[in-house]
């Protein structure tokens, strides 16, 4: 099929795959199948389609079934057969993913119902006897130009992707100069919708974009670089309002901006635009949208802007940037976040990387010393520029800023992994043990650990640490704040130990802490599993009140999960010659929660 036919029928082809074999496919296309794919609205809807005619251009050829259903608007359809398992193809929404929809119903239904008694073959032979592609071709070969012209016009009428398709070729050839306000209205019509568009119907709406962005890549193929540039900085504009009014959870309408932004660049290059005028667009698309277009204008384009254009872009950046208000930490609105400050601090920051200048990058970012993350960002660059302790002195300067408990961990690791390197392992070791008291959790265990062994004294901070966490949880369980099952880091259990002799392998000793203090279900869990061959029968009661705690949730999910334990508790016992006492296991499970029919389901299917 060629492009121009191909961008009026834009459906999914059929990967290229083996051949399916037409006898499978005869055994696997059954009325009972296409139920069981279906499901009971899908089937109904689709025998409607069947029974009012909707299905159109149904053949069969290599074991792969074909056809048009006529919907919304038409939809092609394709029925195969892998490994015995009837595999399916629609071009709606619903067949993008990948559910078998009223369509390919129809298509499915109309086949069986074309020859039930002829075998596949036998049909498939009947099917390339029928007229076909090659008799359509004939017959328009046989009709006038005249005729033909009448055809289109008329199919354009109901096809507005094909309108637009031949406005476009039209425009390319009918006149000297181009018409640009047939693919600037071409853009618009795709991108209009009167309503939201949701999930489902964003591939067909996407597609209707994508077919005006190739029209216009062939533009630019064709030698019309100054008009790309044009229609493409008036296509983000139009993309940019139609972005509000659709799902792109799937990311299909910032792909098409990403085209179209790479198609304006590739036009730049070749038609070299004034620079000043360019740099002042850009400018003003990056300084103005919130969309990211053209954002980092300076390093992309550099090579078209030239001097004069940097000038111009450096000019118009700079009269914006002194505006911008300088930040200090305790300033009221420092924490409020600011896009076009954001912005406009970007586009300073890469002016400052293109000319190399590492003094004015950190003049750029001091201005915004809101937060510990910034000083941060500060230290990191003299850092990387060899300047160790100019780093050191930024990053001093940023904790010393926010005196206030917790402070930026990132920061904190910075200063304090410096520290080690100096040989000033008293001073990263006490500014970890401050965090670590102030947030004692076991993540803060492992970043003491691995401060303490670069200082070569993991054993006395391990003991210390321990020690703390063992106060804390006494001091909580005096608060009576209550416990908090399935939350590692809580202080009301003994999780944290758990945690702790766990990682150290210690299994033992984190065994011991469990029964002592109690900890969270995972860890719980995580104990059974590493037990099972050690302490099979202790694992069983974990998973028996693990169950238990499945079953309050009337979820099928949970009742899957529980019958897993019930097959790990079965093996367990059976290893250890207990295996008369799953029974009676089973039925206090039936007993309890007999009116859970998808449950009984479940365990029925056991024959438990």
């Amino acid at each position: 099929m060629d492009a121009f036919s191909t961008s009026i029928f834009p459906w999914k082809t059929l990967m290229a795959r083996k051949k399916s074999n037409p006898d499978a496919l005869e055994k696997a296309l059954t009325t009972a199948t296409i139920m069981e794919l279906a499901g009971n609205r899908y089937y109904w809807r689709g025998n409607e389609y069947f029974q009012d005619g909707a299905v159109t251009s149904l053949k069969e050829s290599d074991g792969i079934i074909t056809g048009k259903v006529q919907g919304t608007r038409a939809y092609k359809v394709q029925l195969w057969v892998e490994e015995d398992e009837l595999e399916h193809n629609c071009s709606c929404p619903l067949g993008e993913d990948c559910e078998f929809c009223k369509h390919c119903v129809a298509v499915g239904l109309a086949w069986l119902a074309r020859d039930q008694k002829a075998p596949l073959a036998e049909a498939g032979k009947k099917a390339s006897d029928s007229i076909g592609e090659k008799d359509v071709r004939d017959f328009l070969m046989g009709k006038s130009k005249e005729a033909l012209v009448e055809m289109l016009l008329e199919q354009c009428e109901e096809d507005d992707r094909l309108n637009r398709r031949l406005l476009a070729m039209t425009a390319k050839t009918s006149r000297d100069k181009l018409d640009l306000s047939v693919w600037k209205d071409a853009i618009e019509e795709a991108a209009w919708s009167d309503d939201f568009v949701d999930w489902r119907h964003m591939p067909d709406y996407s597609s209707g974009i994508g077919e005006v962005v190739e029209s216009i890549e062939e533009l630019l193929h064709e030698g019309h670089a100054e008009a790309v540039i044009e229609i493409t900085e008036h296509g983000l504009s139009v993309m940019e309002r139609a972005v509000e009014q659709v799902d792109d959870s799937g990311g299909d309408m910032g792909m098409l901006m990403k085209q179209l932004q790479d198609l304006h660049l590739k036009a730049c290059r070749k038609a070299k635009p004034e620079p000043a005028s360019l740099a002042e667009r850009l400018f003003a698309w990056e300084l103005g949208n919130d969309w990211g277009t053209f954002s980092h204008a300076v390093e992309t384009y550099a090579d078209v802007l030239g001097d004069a254009g940097l000038t111009r872009y450096r000019k118009l950046t700079e009269e914006a940037w002194a505006k911008v208000k300088a930040l200090e930490s305790r300033e009221q609105d420092a924490r409020r976040y600011d896009s076009k400050r954001y912005r406009i601090t970007s586009m300073m920051e890469s002016l400052a990387k293109a000319s190399g200048n590492l003094e004015e990058l950190v003049a750029i970012k001091s201005k915004n010393l809101s937060r510990q993350f910034h000083f941060l960002e500060i230290a990191e660059i003299y850092q990387k520029d060899g300047q160790d302790d100019t780093a050191l002195e930024w990053a001093e300067r940023g904790w010393k800023a926010f005196p206030e408990k917790g402070g930026d961990a990132r920061l904190r690791e910075f200063i304090a992994h410096a520290y080690h390197r100096r040989d000033r392992h008293d001073d990263a070791m006490a500014m970890t043990w401050t965090a670590f008291t102030e947030r004692t959790s076991f993540d803060m265990v492992k970043t003491l650990a691995e401060h303490a062994k670069l200082a070569k004294a993991w054993p006395e901070w391990r003991e210390k640490a321990l020690a703390h966490i063992r106060e804390q949880i006494a001091a909580s369980k005096q608060q009576q704040t209550g416990r908090r099952r399935w939350d590692y880091d809580s202080l009301n259990d003994h999780s944290i130990l758990v945690q702790v002799f766990l990682w150290e392998k210690e299994m033992d000793a984190a065994w011991n802490e469990a029964r002592e203090g109690g900890c969270s279900g995972p860890l719980w869990l995580e104990l059974a599993g590493l037990r099972e061959k050690t302490d099979p029968y202790n694992s069983v009661q974990i998973y028996r009140e693990h169950i238990r705690i499945l079953l309050k949730h009337a979820d099928k999910r949970y009742y899957e999960g529980a019958v897993e334990y019930l097959a790990k508790i079965k093996k367990l016992l059976g290893a250890i010659g207990k295996a008369e006492e799953f029974p009676a296991i089973v039925a206090d499970v039936r007993n309890e929660h007999r009116r859970k029919r998808n449950l009984m389901a479940l365990l029925d299917r056991k024959k438990w």
